[in-house]
């Protein structure tokens, strides 16, 4: 059994490698499934899962971000939009989160989610009072401009 740290790095290799391959891998399984077969050098690493596959869009200059973000006890985001998409991985905690046009949905470790661009993210709540929530995020926008805009409620 996989430790989270060893899972972590296992997600960070493959969305690495994908996007290494190029953008198109996202959308084509023939693709996909060639650098899947392509990785087989690596000893000991179970196969590749997908957990998730979402179209990039149209993104001039595209830029990747991998971050980590901890959320508080008790902390909730104010509404806000992203210019380009999200992927998260739930690595510690657990939380709310509500993207429109959804309603609010909790999240536990192992959990991920998508956020399609421009959407408003109306919330992420940690449901702790007393343990931070720790996320894995892969975020996609345009290089060097402003990832995250404010929302007027």
């Amino acid at each position: 059994m996989m430790t989270r740290r060893e899972m972590s790095g296992a997600l960070a290799a493959a969305v690495a490698a994908t996007l290494v391959g190029g953008a198109a891998s996202l959308l084509d399984p023939k693709t996909a499934a060639a650098q899947q077969a392509g990785h087989g050098h690596m000893h000991g690493m179970s196969p590749v899962k997908t957990l998730m596959e979402e179209p990039l869009g149209d993104i001039p200059n595209p830029e990747v971000s991998v971050i980590t973000l901890e959320v508080g006890p008790g902390t909730v985001s104010p509404p806000h939009e992203h210019t380009g998409p999200v992927f998260a991985y739930i690595l510690e905690g657990e939380i709310e989160n509500q993207v429109e046009p959804n309603p609010p949905k909790r999240y536990g470790p192992g959990d991920y989610f998508y956020e399609p661009a421009m959407h408003v993210h109306k919330m992420l709540k940690n449901l702790s009072k007393t343990k931070p929530a720790k996320l894995l995020i892969f975020q996609v926008g345009e290089k060097g401009k402003q990832f995250t805009i404010g929302v007027k409620s």
